[in-house]
């Protein structure tokens, strides 16, 4: 018999039973007032009665044995009947309550920790390790360090320092009366110097009741929270919580309502940069200074990587005046343009404290300073005997990552230091800091979980481990995972058989993928157990009373639908996961990509041998169809296309704040309109105007561009000339030239954007229109058709100040020699000086002359004689060398000492421009190209 009609039948039999009842309860009722009834009538007249109800109450029993629900009613409505209702309800629901508390619940969370560690399995297989994976930027692939370069390892000296004086860096304080064209200048001031001082950022009474906190923390701070610093004696440094004190909170909300500096960050940054670190930093009395230094890595910054690394900002804000005494922080400005290694002795010489510039000067409390965190700078050392501690409340920005669009990743060397549940978290939220940066949309958003639904993904925990796992960086080094393992508190935490391995050749990475694994298994295998066991147990109750109430099958049925739902949910989380942004970017490959087409990858179109070659101004020589390389100095003009994105928000004008670039914007702003002017006039009058900013550039460097593959290259004179006439055209800082600045964007992305790089026909194409569009957009044509025949003899005289280039010469004999160092240690002249000349070079001889200051001396052709102690050279850099030949090598054992050759014989060379050299005793030694000469 079917359920329902199993279930109609019990319900007509207890209708029967309540009629029956209730007519025999009338009928005995009414024959009771009745004084002629007679007993032996009446027990004849009940005798069908009692039948009958027995009857049906053995069908409705036999029924009921198999519905659940109509033998807990019938029970029920026999208990009312009996007035036990109240308590056995209570009963039934009490056992419900344990059933679910012991049995359904547990196995239910139990069921759902092995989803979730499935899921982060899953989620770290798929998508965590391919992100380390292409992270990994200098260990992978070492060509990497070449094949993205976007401007060069330039090397600085004092002369590089913009400024000697933090007045010249305060922004205006007023932001009612601002004006965008002061926006601009206070961009121009943070390219320039990298830093700027932005006044009251916070009132006085929130610094005063935040440093009273951060006083209190720092007598407080566990091992786990101290943030190492350099000298640390009488310094303390931790992440803060957005939301660990009202203080906190309302300063975050207060730096955040500044337009000033919020214009400036989006504009340096994108919109809504994200957050990147919250610390404080506290000096007392005794503290000494820290050495000068960079917050990040000389080999992973977008100094040299702009497209690879974000660059990044942070913001000084002392909580109490400063003075100099106290240890005002020492800054260098314009380092962030070096990549020295060591800048100690340029600083020590140039920098200066933010204290000021006397000893009344201070830093007042609440004025942010905001720097590139590229630009060197220390902790000066608290000098004064006594005086109150000084804290300094400082929050780092970066570009927020765009996945797919943005390839770059977070620079190397700084720690960004930030509590846990700080990450994942922008410059939005720090306006409503006290709403957005709490428990528990804090944590939910470190982890990259869940954002609040019109609020930006900043750089979560997680990315930001990978990228840190994948080139070993400050917290994620192995040395960092055994004291993990052994010493932290989440690490001491977990059993010690869960851990993975922890090996200096797998790393972070190994270590995760095992211990993820290992917890999956533990879960499983728990699972597993408990679920047999709670089968046993209903299975003995069920055989005690004779299957009566099926205890395993419901059992079982509970436990199917609860791990039904949480697969459902699961899956549905693993579909929200494939859909983010960051997950296709992951399955596109996309994520942290190369920003250019790697040169090995075009190995058989383009010789590396050929093509690597320093050359000097003057005749353009061509290699194999190919321009030749250089190094750019910084004099020369960079024309660049590598920072031609919009991505990288206002680095886009990096370029423009090249020293040789300086210049030529300098010209060609002081001279457009005075072309312009020119138009219709004898073409004489507008050639005069481009022969005087042609001979400025020759006189003082190079103009180079940047070929496919972000080399250097020197531009000929017929292209110098186009490039001068087209920038003189559209001038600077016009609609015209943010035209033309776009469509350089859009002409960069066709060449190296991800998107295009399957497609050569199709990039083709679009630069060929990108190219017509900019041809059609540049002003001035008609001007230029109409002057094309003006006879040439009508040019103004043009007097020649000296020869393009020069150089120290030294002419090279067969014979070892002692000679004079001819590059002098300072600031070069046009024409530098060169004495001490043992001999006098003639026009046509090979000599060896210091290549444009650089310190190396490489062979080239005296082309013309000036005095006898400098001309112009042209040099030959590796042309006709074969093995075999006799050279002579320059010995640099001692640089002090008089430079002097030695006879070799020329063995095999090597692409990276190495040879090996066979002296006369018979050893071989590695030289590179600027080390040897061919003997005359």
């Amino acid at each position: 018999m079917k359920k329902s009609q199993q279930n109609s039948l019990i319900r007509d039999l207890m209708l029967m039973r309540d009629h029956i009842l209730l007519v025999h309860t009338s009928e005995t009722a009414g024959k009771k007032n009745s004084s002629n009834i007679k007993k032996s009538k009446n027990k004849e007249h009940l005798f069908p009665y009692s039948i009958v109800l027995s009857r049906i109450n053995q069908e409705i029993a036999e029924a009921t044995k198999s519905s659940k629900y109509y033998n807990y009613k019938s029970r029920l409505r026999d208990q009312q009947q009996h007035g036990n209702s109240s308590s056995s309800y209570s009963t039934w629901l009490l056992k419900k309550m344990m059933r679910i508390s012991l049995m359904d619940l547990p196995m239910a969370i139990l069921f759902s920790l092995v989803m979730l560690t499935l899921v982060v399995q899953l989620y770290y297989h798929h998508y965590i390790s391919p992100t380390i994976d292409a992270a990994r930027w200098i260990h992978e692939d070492a060509s990497r360090l070449q094949d993205e370069f976007t401007y060069y390892a330039r090397e600085c000296d004092v002369a590089d320092v913009t400024t000697d004086s933090i007045r010249n860096v305060i922004l205006q304080q007023d932001t009612s009366t601002i004006s965008d064209d002061y926006y601009e200048e206070a961009l121009d001031i943070m390219m320039t110097h990298g830093m700027a001082v932005v006044p009251s950022l916070i009132d006085l009474n929130t610094c005063e009741e935040l440093r009273n906190y951060i006083m209190k923390r720092n007598m407080e701070l566990t091992a786990d929270e101290v943030i190492p610093l350099d000298t640390p004696q009488n310094r303390w440094s931790f992440g803060i919580h957005a939301n660990e004190h009202v203080s906190v909170a309302n300063a975050l909300s207060q730096l955040s309502s500044n337009e000033l500096l919020e214009n400036v960050l989006f504009q340096l940054l994108g919109h809504d940069p994200a957050v990147a670190e919250i610390t404080a930093i506290s000096v007392a009395p005794g503290a000494e200074a820290q050495g000068w230094h960079s917050d990040v890595k000389q080999l992973g910054n977008s100094v040299k990587y702009a497209q690879t690394f974000t660059h990044s900002y942070s913001l000084f804000i002392p909580l109490q005046d400063v003075t100099n005494a106290m240890g005002a922080t020492e800054l260098c400005p314009g380092t962030h343009y070096c990549a020295d290694d060591d800048l100690h002795d340029v600083c020590v010489e140039k920098g200066f404290q933010a204290g000021g510039d006397t000893g009344e000067d201070v830093w007042k409390a609440g004025d942010g300073l905001i720097m590139n965190q590229k630009m060197w700078h220390r902790g000066a050392a608290y000098t004064a005997k006594t005086g109150p501690h000084r804290v300094v409340f400082i929050i780092t920005f970066i570009s927020r990552p765009k996945f797919g669009v943005d390839h770059r990743q977070l620079s190397h060397g700084t720690y960004f230091h930030i509590h846990p549940h700080m990450y994942g978290h922008t410059w939005n939220d720090l306006k409503n800091a006290q709403s957005v940066m709490t428990w528990p949309f804090a944590p939910l958003r470190s982890l990259g979980i869940w954002k609040p639904p019109n609020a930006n993904w900043g750089w979560d925990w997680v990315t930001t481990s990978a990228t840190r796992i994948a080139n070993d960086q400050n917290g994620y080094m192995f040395e960092d995972l055994v004291d993990f393992v052994q010493f932290h508190s989440i690490g001491q935490i977990i059993p010690s058989w869960l851990h993975g391995s922890t090996t200096e050749e797998g790393g972070w990475q190994l270590y995760f993928k095992e211990t993820i694994g290992n917890f999956v298994l533990f879960f499983e295998i728990i699972y597993v157990f408990l679920f047999l066991l709670m089968i046993s147990v209903t299975l003995v109750m069920d055989l005690c009373q004779d299957f009566y109430k099926h205890r395993t099958k419901s059992y079982i049925q509970r436990t199917l639908c609860w791990n039904a739902l949480i697969v459902v949910i699961t899956h549905q989380v693993i579909l929200k996961l494939e859909t983010t942004n960051y997950a296709k970017s992951v399955q596109q490959k996309s994520i942290f990509a190369r920003p250019f087409v790697a040169k090995s990858d075009n190995a058989s179109n383009y010789n590396l041998f050929e093509d690597i070659i320093p050359i000097t101004m003057g005749k353009h020589h061509e290699a194999v169809g190919h321009r030749l390389t250089t190094v750019p100095e910084k004099n020369d003009v960079l024309l660049g296309n590598r920072f031609d994105s919009n991505v990288i928000g206002y680095y886009r004008n990096f370029l423009n704040y090249h020293p040789g670039n300086i210049r030529w914007r300098d010209w060609i702003a002081a001279y457009s309109e005075l072309y312009k002017s020119y138009c219709g006039l004898p073409s004489a009058f507008q050639s005069h105007i481009r022969t005087m900013i042609e001979h400025d550039i020759d006189q003082k460097g190079r103009v180079l561009t940047q070929n496919y593959y972000g080399e250097w290259i020197i531009m000929n004179k017929e292209d110098v000339q186009d490039e001068i006439l087209r920038n003189i055209e559209i001038g600077i800082d016009t609609i015209h030239a943010a035209l033309d600045k776009e469509i350089d964007v859009l002409s960069a992305t066709a060449k190296h954007g991800t998107l295009m790089r399957s497609s050569s026909s199709f990039q083709i194409a679009a630069l060929k229109n990108l190219g017509d569009l900019k041809n059609v957009l540049r002003p001035g044509q008609s001007c230029i058709k109409q002057s094309i025949n003006v006879r040439n003899d009508t040019l103004p005289k043009w007097e020649i100040l000296g020869p393009p280039s020069a150089f120290p010469m030294i002419l090279l004999k067969s014979q070892p020699s002692p000679l004079r160092h001819a590059y002098r240690k300072e600031k070069r002249s046009f024409l530098p000086h060169f004495s001490g000349t043992e001999m006098n070079p003639q026009v046509g001889d090979v000599v060896l002359a210091n290549f444009r200051g650089s310190g190396y001396f490489m062979p080239c052709k005296v082309l013309y004689i000036e005095y006898s102690d400098y001309g112009v050279v042209e040099f030959k850099y590796g042309v006709g060398v074969k093995q075999s030949d006799k050279i002579a090598i320059l010995n640099r054992e001692c640089k002090q000492c008089p430079i002097t050759f030695e006879d070799a014989t020329l063995g095999t060379c090597f692409p990276d421009l190495s040879c090996e050299a066979i002296d006369v005793k018979g050893l071989i030694t590695n030289v590179f190209k600027d080390e040897f000469a061919l003997q005359i």
